[in-house]
């Protein structure tokens, strides 16, 4: 048992019981266990020093942690630091101004709550991971370098808040397994991926801002969650995927000098209204039976506004598309044809069965197929000129069969197949007025 004020104090090991204080230097030589009924204090500026990996810090009690901007409480250990680990302590404990480098996961929790401010985690595994049912308020922080963030599990509801994450490995927020909890107004930067949202997500994330990650933010089979909505994302590889029978309101968002800006794949089929979309190399990509509503949105000075390949049929009304090198693209997949000829979704059926997958969302796979992508009910500003000229001949911001008529497809025999085609008529003669972030709603 170890209880009072530890000051350079010789390597502690043990359970810690009653009121204990630390402060100047405190090195842990072993498993430290702060008991139920204990509350351990760390004063401002101390360094708390692992001695080994297996220097594990578990809390069952109290721990409070509250540092300054001058006097940072610093969790300093050699690379893969088991770190601090809450298994259903008691509430009252806090973090603020404290910093972990290095650690394997450096705050680990278990239906536990409490509140992480202005704390800085460096090069960790996991900076951050609620394990199960935990519900921490993680609010001005900075993540930088770790392969992960904040991993949020199995109905854990944290709130996420005004938090800056920088160059994560894998992802900087992954939510999963029922989770919830708002994401709202934090920076993410240079990231392997942003946010990772895998199955339901019934929460929101607003408000937060994407600047040079690969992906911002990736949905995996969230059907319709979550709700993403005033987020802005410039300059990524990708600004936002939906794979996989994710189909999300995104609405009030910029998309602006993405090489894409948002990737449907695979039944990915959001709502999306109310965005801009400007600069980007690709506005909206759709792939693979990805059919997108796509309502109200500014769509301005793209490389390519709208491509669909794989039998992709947006519902594409309202829009305002304006200055885009090209307007509609179709991919040498885009062919109804070949859907009705070769039966692609018995293809997948019997391939799920193959993998003995108990996906209930394969049933969902659509059936039937139109031979065209209607743009119909649309803005396209000045080259309105060329569609009230154009009719039956082959326009220049449409790529479709008139460009490539027949297409032929490796490992599907000889016969060739017809491209879709792209409808654009009617044609709107004015602009829509509430279209883009904030417009009309």
């Amino acid at each position: 048992m170890l209880a009072g004020t530890a000051v350079a104090a010789p390597p502690l090991a043990g359970e810690l019981k009653g009121q204990i204080r630390w402060q100047g230097e405190v090195v842990l030589g072993g498993p430290v266990t702060v008991a139920p009924t204990a509350v351990l204090t760390i004063a401002p500026g101390t360094t708390v020093r692992a001695s080994s990996v297996e220097a594990l810090l578990a809390v069952q009690g109290v721990l409070i942690a509250t540092g300054s901007t001058r006097q940072p409480i610093v969790f300093a250990a050699p690379p893969g630091w088991k770190g601090i680990d809450f298994s259903e302590a008691r509430e009252g404990s806090r973090f603020a101004f404290v910093r972990f480098d290095g650690a394997q996961t450096a705050i680990s929790t278990i239906a536990t709550s409490f509140p992480v401010s202005n704390a800085t985690f460096r090069n960790c595994g996991t900076a951050i991971k609620l394990v199960r049912e935990a519900s921490l308020r993680i609010e001005d922080c900075l993540f930088e370098g770790n392969e992960i963030g904040i991993a949020n599990e199995m109905k854990s509801s944290p709130q996420i808040r005004r938090n800056r994450f920088v160059g994560h490995k894998n992802t900087a927020i992954l939510v999963s397994h029922n989770s919830t909890g708002p994401i709202e107004g934090n920076t993410f930067e240079r990231n392997k991926q942003g946010i990772g949202v895998l199955q339901k997500y019934g929460d929101r994330i607003v408000g937060n801002r994407f600047v040079g990650n690969e992906v911002g933010i990736f949905c995996n089979q969230t059907q319709n969650t979550p709700r993403m909505a005033e987020n802005v994302f410039d300059g990524n590889q990708i600004g936002l995927v939906n794979f996989s029978f994710s189909y999300p309101l995104v609405e009030n968002s910029t998309f602006s000098g993405n090489d894409i800006g948002v990737r449907n794949d695979q039944y990915g089929s959001p709502k999306l209204t109310h965005n801009t979309f400007r600069g980007n190399k690709t506005a909206i990509y759709n792939y693979r039976k990805s059919n997108p509503e796509i309502e109200r949105n500014l769509v301005e000075n793209n490389d390519l506004a709208l491509f669909c390949d794989y039998s992709s049929y947006p519902v594409v009304k309202n829009n305002n598309f304006l200055g885009n090198k090209m307007g509609v693209e179709l991919g040498i997949y885009q062919s109804a044809d070949w859907e009705k000829r070769s039966g692609s979704k018995g293809f997948i059926q019997e391939t799920a069965a193959a993998r003995k997958s108990q996906n209930p969302l394969i049933a969902k796979i659509p059936t039937t197929f139109n031979d065209y992508v209607d743009v119909g009910g649309n803005w396209w500003g000045v080259d309105t000129a060329l569609l009230a000229d154009g009719k039956g001949k082959n326009l220049k911001i449409f790529y479709d069969r008139k460009d490539k008529p027949k297409v032929t497809y490796e490992g599907f025999g000889p016969d060739s197949y017809v491209l879709d085609e792209v409808r654009y008529t009617p044609w709107l003669k004015s602009p829509v007025k509430d279209v883009g972030p904030g417009k009309g709603r």
